[in-house]
């Protein structure tokens, strides 16, 4: 059903369909074009769990509705490997559809966010300062020496990831069968307004 709410809103919303990923089939703001969508990115728990970990009052801000088809050539869910910020960045992501190794699951470099990887994580594979993306021989270098770092969430429709997207992560390439997920992106209350959604071309509540 949820899988179903995505295919509706990419359809009757083409405006909103994000232009600059290559792969994904994105549609920010779903929240506010589905009320089952509308359920996930108003969960409490979620909620209580992002203001915990961020140490403030803390919602989402609103939810991203993700289809990605298999495609020649693709470098995944967020074109490739890449950290969203070098402060927290609490998101809360949920497969709608089952993810195997071929299904481009999501993977992240642990500890990549700590203050004392990322200096190190820098040096081995020789990044610039604040560099936000990363190709596959900067991951390489960085996993030389620790490679059980490398994790990746090959898991059932249903599963949901709780993560600080400060680390170094992305959708693996999707080699077959097509993805869908709802992630849930959350800010402090107070960095919350209508500069943020207008940078991400939230789809608008009716």
């Amino acid at each position: 059903m949820a899988r179903d709410e995505v295919d509706r809103i990419i359809v009757e919303y083409p405006k909103y369909v994000n232009g600059n990923a290559k792969a994904d089939q994105r549609v920010y703001g779903a929240n506010n074009a589905s009320q089952l969508i509308a359920s996930f990115a108003n969960d409490e728990v979620l909620a209580s769990v992002a203001s915990a970990y961020n140490r403030e009052p803390t919602r989402t801000a609103f939810t991203l509705a993700a289809r990605m088809p298999a495609m020649t050539g693709n470098q995944g869910s967020g074109e490739g490997w890449h950290r969203d910020a070098f402060l927290r960045q609490f998101k809360a992501i949920i497969y709608l559809s089952d993810v195997g190794p071929d299904n481009g699951p999501f993977q992240m470099i642990r500890d990549s966010h700590r203050r004392s990887h990322v200096l190190g994580d820098m040096k081995a594979a020789k990044l610039k300062y604040m560099q936000y993306r990363l190709d596959d021989q900067d991951i390489a270098r960085i996993l030389t020496s620790e490679p059980d770092r490398l994790i990746t969430y090959t898991a059932p429709a249903g599963t949901l990831i709780l993560v600080d997207t400060s680390t170094v992560h992305r959708g693996m390439p999707i080699k077959a069968g097509t993805r869908y997920a709802l992630t849930n992106y959350y800010f402090p209350q107070n960095r919350i307004d209508q500069s943020m959604y207008e940078k991400f071309d939230v789809l608008p509540a009716a």
